[in-house]
């Protein structure tokens, strides 16, 4: 009995240290993340940074800067009627899991993006009628929810995966309907 209560005490006293015991991350504020996904498949630069508060909420800012061959040929040869060229994303996290080394998600963003446009137009000229290709510049807003999950390496390189879209919402004619925010990130937390 004597041995079951000093194990018990222990026990409990071992609990109760670990429970105080805090992550190094909580120190750590700031994180950049690049994005491998985007790079490899699509040809876009991607970069974030994130600033962490206390408790589970961060915010943060990604930009997109594409320069794809591949998604270029799609639009010369008529595949597609539009090209992002850049996209800025500010956005809200909320952390769903307690631990701070491995959690999952839940993420608010907006994003403000552009990029070229064309359509076939027909033209009218001294009677006749042609068509012809009218290339332009569109811009503008989305608003869209994000889901992720996040784990660190030696308190500092962090692994993400992230999943998300939204909805452009104010010059639909000329930009995409959709926007996605899907990626996987590596980062470093200081």
């Amino acid at each position: 009995m004597r041995k079951l209560a000093i194990l018990l005490l222990l026990f409990s006293f071992g609990f109760s240290w670990a429970q105080e015991q805090t992550s190094p991350l909580v120190n750590k504020k700031n994180e950049f993340r690049v994005d491998v996904l985007q790079a490899l498949a699509y040809g876009k630069i991607s970069v974030s940074y994130e600033r962490f508060f206390e408790g589970s909420f961060s915010v943060g800012v990604n930009g997109n800067f594409s320069n794809s061959a591949r998604i270029e040929d799609d639009y010369n040869n008529g595949f597609r009627n539009n090209i992002p060229r850049y996209e800025i994303n500010p956005y809200v996290r909320y952390a769903l899991s307690k631990s701070k080394a491995r959690y999952y998600f839940a993420e608010i963003f907006a994003s403000a993006n552009g990029g070229d446009f064309k359509e076939i137009v027909r033209e009218n000229s001294g009677g006749n009628g042609f068509y012809t290709i009218k290339e332009t510049q569109y811009n503008d807003f989305a608003l869209g929810g994000s889901l992720g999950y996040k784990m660190y390496f030696k308190d500092a390189f962090a692994l993400e995966v992230l999943v998300g879209f939204g909805s452009n919402l104010t010059n639909k004619e000329m930009s995409p309907d959709v926007i996605s925010r899907v990626g996987i990130n590596l980062g470093y937390r200081f």
